[in-house]
């Protein structure tokens, strides 16, 4: 009797499936789908890279390529609009969305699809009072890393907040 193949099918299903129950687990999607709560960071993101659309199955349309500059004033518009406090993610909040030791996946695309492989945005904090632009880059990973902001003129954005937390009664 030959067990081998019913038994590497199970080994390779378990496999396939590890993934997408991590992703399960860590990610929550709004009811429209367009917003993505991360439960291992606390954080909201949008979906889809700014310039992108949620069309109830992925993200369409062109991510705009902007200059640092305009790149926070889209955040702080999106927040006045939207009545959310959507900003430029932080470095570190930035990188947390990086799938760890999956060679040529940097963002989990059934999460995060369409993400355009190109550097995006983020704010890195290492004094009080100073704020340096920063880009990561998601695509490849042969070329994955990140460079200071002023290097790179151009990058994609994908805003992000912090989840609100309700207040206690009294």
């Amino acid at each position: 009797m030959n067990i081998r193949k019913p038994v590497l099918g199970l080994l390779l299903a378990g496999i396939c499936q590890i993934p997408i129950t991590a992703s399960a687990q860590r990610y929550q999607l709004s009811p429209e789908g367009a917003e993505v709560t991360d439960a291992q960071t606390g954080l909201i993101w949008r979906r889809c890279a700014e310039g992108m659309a949620w069309n109830g199955q992925t993200c369409t349309g062109t991510a705009l390529n902007l200059v640092h500059s305009s790149a926070e004033a889209l955040a702080k518009r999106e927040a006045a609009r939207d009545k959310k406090a959507w900003r430029l993610p932080t470095f570190k909040e930035l990188q947390s969305l990086q799938v760890p030791g999956q060679f040529g996946q940097l963002i989990d695309a059934s999460v995060f699809p369409a993400t355009p492989e190109r550097w995006f945005w983020s704010v890195f904090i290492d004094q009080p009072g100073v704020v340096d632009a920063f880009n990561l880059y998601f695509g490849s990973a042969e070329v994955a890393g990140y460079a200071d902001g002023r290097d790179n003129l151009y990058g994609a954005v994908r805003l992000v907040r912090n989840v609100q937390r309700r207040a206690a009664k009294k």
